[in-house]
Formats: C-alpha cells, structure tokens, sequence
C-alpha cells in the first residue's frame, strides 16, 4: 500500500511539473522571421526547448545558433542577431538532433528624412498639409521603402498613411515616419485662425529644363494682417514639365507651361511656371 501510495504521489507530481520523463522534441524560436532594418543593428532571437506536448523543458541547455552568410549576418552564442550587409540569410538553432531556421533579411537604411521637418498648419479644422518621407541608405541613396505614419496627438493633427496630415484643433504634434526601428518626427504646429487671401510668389517663373525656383506663399488672416511661417500645400498642374515638392522648390522636367498651385487652409492661389 505504501509504495502505491508513494508512485500515486510521484505521478502527480509529474503530471504537475511535467518534469518527469520530458524529452525537447522540438526548437520554438521567436520572431519565426526577421527584417532588420539599417547595419549594425541588433536583434534578438528567443529559443525555447518544448516537449511533444509543446510544454518547455526545465533545465534544458540552451540551442547552439549559427547563420548561413556571417557577412550579411552575425549571431552569438546567446541568439543575438547583428546585420552586416543587405543581403538574405539563414539563422539555425541546434540540439543535439533537433534544429530550426529562421528567415533573416538585411536592408540598408540609415535614415528617415521629412520635408518640411516644422510646419504652421494655418485654417480652420480639415485642413490639409503634405509630408513628404524618404529612406536613404548607408550611402546616402533613396531607398524604395514605404514609411508609417503616426501622429502624437490626434486631438491636433492626425496623418493619413501617404503622409497628409489633416488639422484638427489648436496646439501642436509631433507627427513620425517610421521604417522598422528608423524614425523621425516633424514638428506640426496647428493654427485654426480663418485666412481671407493668400500671395504665390513669384506670380511668374521662367526656368530652363533642369533648373528649379523656389515659391513661397503670402498668407493673410481675417483682420487683413500677414500671418507669418504659415506652410502649403504645393502642387503642379502638369508634373511633367514642372514637378514642387513639399517644401515649394519646383524643377522644370521639359518644355512647356504649368500652373503652380498653392493651397493654405481652404484657399487656393496659383502662378505661371514656363520651362524652355
């Protein structure tokens, strides 16, 4: 009796810390992919030793890891990830006869750049201003890599997911464009008095192909005063013969005429932009 009593005993304490009798049957390891975004970066990788029944395995050793190009990337006894080069790679933990592989990938990107990085967002509630967000490598070269958005406060400003952000109340945001662990923040300042007229200048441009002009705009509050560093939003009419960007520099593609459109709040104004 006593010894069933005593196996009784032992058998529950087995089903209680599953410790009785496990074997690791497979490696689980955390994230199952990984993009890193930028070199010499870190990231970390999670292995867990789990029996057949998925349960972790108290005191198992720890997986060794190891990658497939160490010149893409590098990993450490511990699964710490470093990127070395753009490029695909494969990172292995092993045990004994157990093993997995995770995905990783590699981009160069060193840096997110906004224009403008401060903006005065003048007019009522609804109105709208441009960001523009590029990714540039570790050589200083645009990358094709879509950016989130977010904004700090949404009671101020919110930003839609190409970057346009929309006014809300008075006060200021700071609005974010993220790649991975990359990111910058622009400095929005919301201004919700009501605007009577706005001044593009020059009301006239003539620019050779290649060349750019710089636009700047006029704006003027109810009470007829000029409010100052207000920002618009930019536009061509035909970005083939002339394109604007975010921060009213425009460059002239091939010959022809356009209209350079500015818009502050609800106003719009334009000029002439000849290109010969």
């Amino acid at each position: 009796m006593r010894s069933r009593l005593a196996a009784t005993a032992l058998g529950a304490a087995c089903a209680l810390t599953l410790a009785c009798g496990q074997k690791p049957a497979s490696i689980e390891v955390t994230p199952k992919k990984v993009k890193i975004y930028g070199l010499e970066r870190p990231q970390r990788l999670v292995a867990r030793v789990l029996d057949k029944r998925g349960q972790p395995v108290p005191d198992s050793p720890g997986p060794t890891w190891s990658s497939s190009d160490r010149e893409i990337v590098e990993v450490d006894g511990s699964g710490r990830l470093i990127s070395k080069k753009e490029g695909k790679a494969v990172v292995k933990a092993t045990l004994e006869n157990l093993s997995t592989s995770i995905s990783v990938e590699v981009v160069d990107a060193k840096v997110v750049e906004i224009t403008p990085l401060t903006a005065r967002l003048v007019g009522p509630p609804g109105s709208p201003l441009p960001l523009q967000a590029v990714v540039k490598d570790s050589h200083d070269r645009v990358v094709a890599i879509p950016v989130t958005w977010s904004s700090s406060n949404e009671k101020i400003a919110t930003v839609s997911p190409d970057g346009v952000v929309t006014s809300a109340a008075a006060g200021k945001a700071e609005i974010v464009a993220k790649v991975g662990d990359l990111q910058t923040g622009a400095e929005v300042t919301v201004d919700t008095r009501p605007i009577s007229k706005l001044v593009l200048l020059p009301a006239t441009a003539l620019a050779r192909v290649g060349d750019s002009q710089h636009y700047q705009v006029m704006v003027y509050g109810a009470d007829g005063t000029e409010i100052e560093g207000a920002s618009a939003r930019f536009t061509s009419a035909d970005p083939s013969v002339a394109s604007i960007d975010a921060a009213g520099i425009a460059s002239g593609h091939k010959t022809g005429v356009t209209k350079i459109r500015a818009q502050v709040g609800n106003l719009t104004t334009e000029s002439t932009f000849i290109v010969n």
